[in-house]
């Protein structure tokens, strides 16, 4: 019996998993892209979470979490390894008051995973709770919020998270956001874990003014961010001091596209998929944008999606950095 075929027998056995084989990836991304992973298993608890993940450790096989699937890009030849989702009862607030919250004193909420960051945002706004505004528009789940340390208008999770729920093979356990190195746009925390919940600390406020400064936010996100289109958000980073997009747009590469994929016209630090992309041409893309722009500008961008199942294009020696054909217009 094969070590995989063990793995999914076990896997299967565990009570509160759901396993499936040969999965299709590209559904559980917003942009659309990619191929299958070996294995898909989705989680009820931290219980039946920390059963998988010494099941698959054991098996030595490879392992991801995939949230929401925003900030991800799949390589077109999938993932060799497990795909582990928390299900929908990691979606999950607690602590929020009853009526909007009134004083001083800061309120603490403990949130799942699970949880749409902008439904998140929009909770405790009705609540009267403020220091999410800036997540109202942003894709996602609450615990790919912390992986990547998400922000907007000069505010990110570091600046309201006192804890961290996380699980590994051993069992499950919080964490002091003490104990996490945040950094921009990223998060490297303690060791293999997945994040399961999130302790909060958000200030009383009016909820007609959170709510105006969300509506706000969103009116500027419209205003300057690609909408109704299948895409990742920002492809790369912003540099010290600087803008990738403008960047970017600056290299003349608004509009570039290579087979389905297209560098936005609205805002170029985004890719979007025009309905057939795939992660080959979203590559191809990248790689030029982050070629021109160090050839224009002399600054190096670097990548702020995650790729999972290869390696970026200019990561090897042997990458072609054509121009595609731009587009008309």
């Amino acid at each position: 019996m094969s070590s995989l075929t063990s793995l999914i027998q076990e896997l299967r056995a565990l009570e509160g998993v759901r396993v499936w084989v040969d999965a299709p990836l590209a559904p559980f991304t917003t942009i659309g892209t990619g191929g299958k992973a070996d294995l898909l298993a989705t989680v009820i608890d931290a219980e039946s979470l920390v059963a998988t993940l010494s099941a698959v450790e054991a098996h030595g096989a490879s392992w991801v979490t995939l949230g929401a699937g925003s900030n991800f890009l799949v390589a077109d030849d999938g993932y060799p390894g497990v795909v582990i989702k928390l299900d929908d009862s990691f979606s999950y607030v607690q602590g929020v008051p009853p009526v909007p919250a009134s004083g001083a004193e800061p309120v603490s909420i403990v949130v799942g995973a699970g949880l749409s960051l902008a439904r998140l945002a929009t909770l405790v706004a009705e609540a009267g709770l403020s220091g999410l505004e800036f997540a109202c528009g942003i894709p996602g789940s609450v615990g790919g919020g912390i992986a990547m340390n998400a922000g907007a208008y000069g505010c990110c999770m570091a600046d309201i998270v006192e804890a961290v729920e996380m699980v590994t093979a051993s069992g499950a356990g919080w964490r002091s956001t003490q104990d996490i190195h945040w950094g921009y746009r990223s998060c490297r925390l303690p060791g293999q874990v997945i994040v399961t919940a999130i302790r909060f600390k958000l200030v009383p406020g009016d909820p007609a003014v959170i709510t105006e400064r969300q509506r706000e936010i969103l009116r500027k996100r419209r205003a300057v961010q690609p909408q109704g289109v299948r895409t990742f958000g920002s492809t790369f980073k912003n540099p010290s001091g600087g803008a990738a997009g403008r960047l970017i747009e600056a290299a003349g590469l608004k509009g570039v596209r290579q087979g389905g994929a297209e560098i936005s016209r609205v805002h170029a630090n985004f890719v979007v998929n025009l309905g057939e992309a795939t992660t080959a041409d979203v590559l191809v893309l990248m790689n030029l944008m982050r070629a021109e722009v160090l050839r224009t500008s002399g600054v190096l961008l670097e990548p702020e999606v995650k790729l999972l199942g290869a390696d970026f294009p200019w990561e090897s020696p042997a990458t072609h950095l054509g121009r595609p054909s731009e587009a008309d217009g």
